[in-house]
């Protein structure tokens, strides 16, 4: 068994050399070369010019060089040890980001945050992002200048010293930004060890959405607990319109609805000395209730992410479900919905989604001034930016969330004022997200019926303590 233990916990590890691999194909999808060479993309569709405009020789790094490094930290160094020399007068502030519609109003306020300084920001889905940001920071790469992170992922960048602390420039700038108006609770969200690593952009709810047309017309109320979600789910479930939706795609989306499940009707994932209990009896019968449902699901749901399964609410194809507060004004784009008007929202019943705050960090290794990289994150993220975001997100500063204005203007705003009092933060430990993906893998192998939920909840669990305790957890 313990031969079985380690080869799990080397999966894990594995995991994190598979960004290697991933990063290629990431490249080849989004066509950023200046910024690219730098990371290790061998771009085949471009080669550098010199001065006078013939072909430099292109680089001699390849798959295989990359495959042979062992780990995602040593692939990237070898493959930043070859730059090319680009001229450039003025070289733009580089991010690397998560995309969602938030992020995506953001992204233009740091772009025109300080006249002066040209930004030039990467977005892509989660995982994937979080696959290069970790390539380019383990690598020390100039190249990047400021990267995306949750309370979560933030965690493993400080402790390598990938992210510099910003609790200098917090102190320098709080009165000309007003940075005592951010909340106190996001903030500390956002520190490690007792520093502040992240300037705070949204607070992220999981919350309910559900059809008022379909429920008022079969005189229901929205769901109090979890059974009466299922119940409402098989109720609503038909050949053209899914019972509810379900994400459940491994890594995140796993996690995310597992964590609702498991807070809600467990114990949770760990306890204080993070030793796994999301194991325990309850735990797996959280699971089961999570498998159960998934019966009224929309097709291929262990594929599905959030723009799956928001694709699948907005095309009338699913009646009810979990999803982020970010995804609500959407189910009101009549460009993008055939649903415009008729979802609601409440809070997740029984309580203990996910909440998620997110916010960027500067590069440790970066060559811009700190000052200004500071600025232009304090610039997007003024009162004034983040009422512009309102509509996409609940905001972070304590007058725009006490603002009646705006809990009168954004029907979804009220329930995910309470979603926010009532959810609950993944673990925060720097390997969160590193063991979670193996725990989401084996939760999908239980759900899907390859094993029984009670041995894939054993296993992950005996997975992830083999795999903390290698680093450094439980001594003593």
């Amino acid at each position: 068994m313990g031969g079985a233990l380690h080869k799990g916990a080397q999966q894990i590890v594995a995991h994190e050399n598979l960004v290697v691999h991933k990063m290629h194909q990431l490249c080849s999808k989004m066509h950023f070369y200046h910024r690219a060479i730098s990371l290790g993309c061998n771009d085949r569709d471009q080669k550098p010019k010199n001065k006078g405009g013939e072909m430099k020789k292109s680089s001699s790094i390849t798959r295989r060089h990359l495959l042979k490094s062992g780990s995602a930290a040593a692939a990237a160094t070898a493959i930043t040890s070859w730059t090319p020399h680009i001229a450039r007068a003025a070289p733009p502030v580089q991010v690397l980001s998560s995309r969602y519609p938030a992020l995506e109003y953001y992204a233009d306020r740091i772009r025109k945050a300080v006249p002066g300084f040209p930004v030039e920001m990467q977005m892509m889905p989660f995982d994937k992002s979080l696959e290069l940001i970790t390539i380019a920071l383990s690598s020390k790469s100039q190249s990047v200048d400021m990267v995306y992170a949750t309370e979560s992922t933030f965690r493993t960048f400080a402790k390598n010293g990938w992210i510099r602390p910003l609790d200098d420039l917090w102190a320098k700038y709080k009165q000309e930004f007003n940075l005592d108006d951010v909340a106190e609770s996001v903030l500390d969200l956002f520190r490690y060890n007792g520093k502040l690593y992240v300037m705070p952009f949204t607070t992220l709810e999981m919350f309910f959405f559900y059809r008022k047309d379909l429920f008022d017309q079969a005189g229901k109320q929205p769901p109090q607990t979890i059974a009466e979600y299922h119940s409402l789910a098989k109720q609503f479930n038909t050949p053209m319109r899914a019972g509810t939706i379900k994400c459940l795609k491994t890594g995140d989306s796993v996690l995310n609805e597992s964590h609702w499940y498991i807070s809600a009707l467990g114990e949770g994932w760990f306890d204080a000395d993070f030793k796994p209990i999301f194991h325990h009896d309850k735990g797996i019968q959280a699971i089961e209730a999570l498998k159960e449902v998934t019966a009224y699901a929309q097709p291929g749901y262990t594929a599905a992410a959030n723009d799956e399964c928001m694709i699948a609410l907005q095309q009338d194809l699913a009646a009810m479900g979990p999803q982020w507060t970010s995804r609500a004004l959407a189910m009101d784009d009549p460009n993008k919905s055939r649903v415009v008007g008729k979802f609601e929202w409440v809070p997740l019943p029984q309580g203990g989604g996910k909440i998620s705050m997110d916010g960027y960090c500067i590069s440790s290794f970066s060559k811009q001034s700190p000052d200004d990289l500071f600025r232009i994150l304090a610039t997007a993220t003024s009162e004034e930016s983040m009422r512009g975001a309102a509509s996409l997100m609940v905001p972070p500063r304590k007058a725009l969330l006490n603002d009646p204005e705006l809990k009168a203007k954004y029907r979804y705003y009220p329930a995910a004022l309470v979603a926010l009092q009532t959810g609950k933060p993944v673990p925060l430990i720097p390997e969160w997200y590193a063991v979670g993906d193996s725990i989401s893998r084996r939760i999908v192998q239980g759900i899907t019926g390859q094993t029984s939920v009670k041995e894939a909840l054993q296993t992950a669990a005996q997975e992830a303590e083999v795999f903390l305790r290698d680093r450094g957890y439980y001594r003593g």
